[in-house]
């Protein structure tokens, strides 16, 4: 069988660049909405909650932090064009695991802090060190706010790898897989069969099926992942991607209409509504859904957004660490503007607004600047060029993701 997995990509993809960033303001706004939003507790609650916040959380959840998985199997399959298993899983320590530690260390300690205030419990007369004992006390039960994703993306990678190295062959398992399912329909009834068995069978109220981390359960994380790295190798999967996204734009449009009209309470609630029909049929939508909005993105971002220029360059490097710092920031200052007699549109705005600048504010002038931190937010450090004579200077390709 002629093999058809991609070999001419030796160029940055610079649209999965700009979707990696899109996905960032996307979460960047999602979680500044969560303080208003009608559904589950969250580590700091306004006083009353606003629908538009509410459908705003329930639109992005069913594709925002799929994007984010399936954008890492795609960059998982380039850096493993040009990286050994031990060099993969030595950038995987460096850029996702010690970022997790140090997150874990000293980032989510605010948060921390304000949810357990938040939420009734009294620590006046505490000094720092008295504060930080009794966080520290609390790792072992598991809650690592927002960095779950570098946690579960790490474990990922590591399990992963056996079935994403090129083999004798020159390809991959995963690789030598793509070529049965070049043909767009098949993909996805591959692609929505899957992830329909993993939420209508696996329980919900389980560690496996838990949803509680971005809406969906480890599981499905792993399938968006492990389908992020085999699209990206087939290069007829991109193109037909790219040819069909405005009719899975489409699609997808009706399929969130239709879980919002007949699904909304399976979804919301599936522990309740578990082992039903219904259950499996709102799931089947949601995976329908969920596919047709990332094939849309992908495709769309293929066709207008694959050029490169100096914010997109700026943009993408700050992703990481932004991510890390960005939730911390949020309920920081949404702690206390929550507590304001004003209207919910202010708070938003007032939240986001003073987040934002007060991410960007620490990035430029700490993350980005100095290389310890920028060791501590899985960055590469800053290496001032050698100076060399221009007759001994060569074009080094960049690497890829």
């Amino acid at each position: 069988m002629i093999s058809k997995e991609v070999n001419i990509q030796t160029s940055r993809q610079h649209y999965l660049d700009s979707i990696r960033v899109f996905a960032m303001f996307g979460i960047f706004f999602f979680h500044n909405a969560r303080f208003f939003d009608s559904f589950n507790d969250w580590h700091v609650k306004n006083t009353s909650t606003n629908a538009a916040a509410s459908g705003l959380i329930a639109f992005l959840a069913q594709w925002i932090m799929p994007l984010f998985f399936l954008i890492a199997g795609a960059a998982t399959y380039y850096a493993l064009k040009s990286k050994s298993a031990p060099q993969f899983t030595r950038e995987r320590i460096l850029r996702l695991l010690i970022p997790f530690i140090f997150g874990m260390l000293v980032i989510v300690v605010p948060q921390a802090y304000f949810q357990a205030i938040s939420h009734g419990e009294n620590l006046a007369g505490y000094n720092f060190f008295q504060l930080y004992w009794q966080y520290f006390k609390t790792l072992p039960q598991g809650n690592t706010f927002h960095l779950w994703f570098l946690d579960y993306l790490f474990v990922f990678s590591i399990i992963a790898l056996p079935i994403f190295m090129a083999g004798k062959k020159g390809q991959s398992p995963v690789s030598r897989l793509t070529a049965y399912f070049d043909k767009p329909w098949l993909l996805m009834l591959l692609l929505i069969s899957s992830l329909t068995l993993v939420n209508v069978f696996v329980f919900p109220g389980g560690f496996w099926g838990n949803i509680g981390a971005g809406g969906w359960n480890i599981i499905a994380y792993m399938l968006f992942f492990v389908f992020g790295y085999l699209i990206f190798a087939n290069a007829r999967i991109i193109e037909s991607i790219k040819k069909y996204s405005w009719i899975m734009l489409s699609a997808g449009i009706v399929a969130t209409v239709c879980l919002i009209v007949f699904f909304v309470d399976n979804i919301a609630d599936p522990v309740t509504s578990f082992g039903t029909g219904k259950f499996a049929l709102a799931h089947f939508v949601q995976a329908l859904n969920t596919w047709c909005w990332l094939f849309a993105i992908l495709g769309l971002g293929y066709r207008y957004l694959n050029n490169n220029n100096k914010f997109l360059t700026y943009a993408n490097e700050a992703v990481l660490p932004f991510y890390v710092l960005h939730q911390t920031v949020i309920i920081t200052i949404g702690f206390y503007v929550v507590q304001w007699n004003s209207g919910v549109g202010l708070k938003y705005l007032i939240i986001s607004t003073s987040s934002f600048v007060a991410i960007m504010l620490i990035y430029e002038l700490l993350v980005r600047r100095i290389n310890f931190f920028r060791f501590l937010f899985g960055m590469k450090a800053n290496v001032k060029p050698a100076v060399t004579p221009v007759k001994q200077q060569t074009v080094i390709p960049s690497d890829q993701l």
